[in-house]
Parts: structure tokens; C-alpha cells; sequence
């Protein structure tokens, strides 16, 4: 057949047709843990069960130690009740799922999510194979029987328990980062995976204290070189890692890195 035979082609537009809706019906219909990939719908989701819940019953870990820096408790309770942040996971959850051995075996792996503040970390972990009953979250604001209450500085985990170990954005909340990849590497099983992210902003910390009406004096960090080094003598590889690109040093960005321990 030529390239010219005029015959007919897919066109550019993605249009579902009634067909097309039914069969995808009748697929989720079947597999209703596929609607876990869209994002719109884990926000919903997130919301409808925290709102079922009630906010006024969201629990606190106030006996936390002294390294939760100012304020992080109800920073995150605000985040979580106006559900800021839900797609953020996808930043490390997307290059995690690239390492083959993890999609190949992602639902045997037992999985630690360190600071969820909502499920939608949990369900897009979820979606992409993780089983419910090997992923737990730790947070110190917990409306879901799928997060423990609990200090990152403290884990209340017993050694050696965890495949993988997500550390989403909340190294920021620590005067002690050393002190939280002490416990990472102490529940991490060997060869575990870790996956590390925080934002990092170009607003001084005095601007960011005017909008906000409080201080978060947190732990910055600007390059994953940063992360690493917490880690030092304990990585066995380093299978994905970004660096804030140099066009959006004027903006908010992310600094995101996987590395295998040994």
C-alpha cells in the first residue's frame, strides 16, 4: 500500500463516540481502581472521604519531637482542608514507576509514604499497582485508617520493613534531615528505594512569612547533591535525580531524586 492510496486514516481530533464511552464504562466497570489514574478523580475522591470524616475529627501528633520546625502542624492542616498539592506526588511517583524492577513487582512491595496529608498520594500509589494493605502513610494529621500518626524523626516502624519510601515534600518540615534519613535507612529493607522531593522557591522567607502570616523555618534545599549527602554511605545507586532547570530559577520549582539504598 502506498503512502498516497488516499485510504481512510485516524483523524487528529480524540473524540469518544457512544461506543467508545460504553466500552470504557463497561471496562471500569470491571476494573474501578483504573479511575485511581485520573487525576480529578483521586482529588474528589480525597475530598468526599475526608468531608464524610469531618474536618473538626482530622487527628494531631502533637507529641512530636523538637526537629518539626514552627508551625508545620498547621501548615499542613490548612494545605489538607483546602486539598493544596494533590498531583504533586505524580513528580516522583511517575520517574519511580520507571524503574523496572519496581513496576515489575510494584504489588508485593511494602510501601511508606512519609507525609501524605491527604489520600491522593495514597490512591495514585494505588493506581499504579501498589496494593492497599502493603502502603501505609505517616503524618502528624491523619483522617484515614491508611495514615499512622507519627514523627518522621521517630518511625514507628520496626527495622528493615520497607520496599519503598517516599519522602514528598516534607524534609522542609525538619530542623533534623540527618536525623530523618537515620530512621529512612533504618526501616528501609535493603536495596530499597527512595524517593525525595522539595520545592524550592526564589521568595525570601521574610516574603514568604508576609503572605502566609506565619513562619516556616524549615530546611532548604537547592540541588539534589543536597540530598545525597544525607544519605552518604548508604546508596547503592542514584537511578533518577532533577535539578531545577536553570529557566525557571525565577519560579517555583522542584528538586526530585530516586536513589537505591544499599
Amino acid at each position: 500500500m502506498s503512502e498516497n492510496d488516499g485510504g481512510p486514516r485516524a483523524p487528529r481530533e480524540l473524540n469518544l463516540d457512544p461506543e467508545d464511552l460504553k466500552l470504557i464504562s463497561d471496562h471500569l466497570k470491571l476494573n474501578p481502581g483504573d479511575l485511581f489514574h485520573v487525576p480529578g478523580v483521586r482529588s474528589y475522591m480525597a475530598i468526599s472521604r475526608l468531608t464524610k470524616v469531618g474536618p473538626e475529627n482530622v487527628r494531631a501528633h502533637t507529641a512530636h519531637s523538637g526537629a518539626v520546625i514552627e508551625n508545620t502542624l498547621h501548615h499542613n492542616m490548612k494545605g489538607l482542608l483546602e486539598m493544596k498539592a494533590v498531583d504533586r506526588p505524580s513528580l516522583l511517583i511517575g520517574p519511580l514507576m520507571g524503574i523496572y524492577y519496581v513496576m515489575q513487582n510494584a504489588s508485593a512491595l511494602k510501601v511508606l509514604s512519609v507525609g501524605p496529608r491527604s489520600e491522593a498520594e495514597l490512591m495514585s500509589l494505588f493506581a499504579k499497582g501498589f496494593l492497599p494493605e502493603n502502603v501505609v502513610g505517616l503524618d502528624l494529621i491523619s483522617y484515614s485508617d491508611f495514615v499512622d500518626l507519627g514523627d518522621m524523626h521517630m518511625m514507628p516502624y520496626a527495622d528493615n520493613s520497607f520496599d519503598v519510601i517516599i519522602l514528598g515534600w516534607v524534609l522542609g518540615y525538619s530542623s533534623d534531615c540527618a536525623q530523618v534519613a537515620r530512621e529512612v535507612i533504618r526501616v528501609a529493607k535493603p536495596d530499597a528505594y527512595v524517593a525525595v522531593g522539595c520545592e524550592r522557591n526564589p521568595r525570601s522567607a521574610a516574603e514568604l512569612e508576609a503572605e502566609s502570616g506565619y513562619a516556616l523555618p524549615g530546611t532548604e534545599f537547592e540541588t539534589t547533591d543536597q540530598f545525597l549527602q544525607l544519605f552518604d554511605g548508604h546508596i547503592k545507586s542514584v537511578p533518577f535525580r532533577h535539578d531545577p532547570d536553570e529557566r525557571t530559577m525565577d519560579q517555583v520549582s522542584h528538586v526530585t531524586a530516586i536513589l537505591q539504598l544499599t
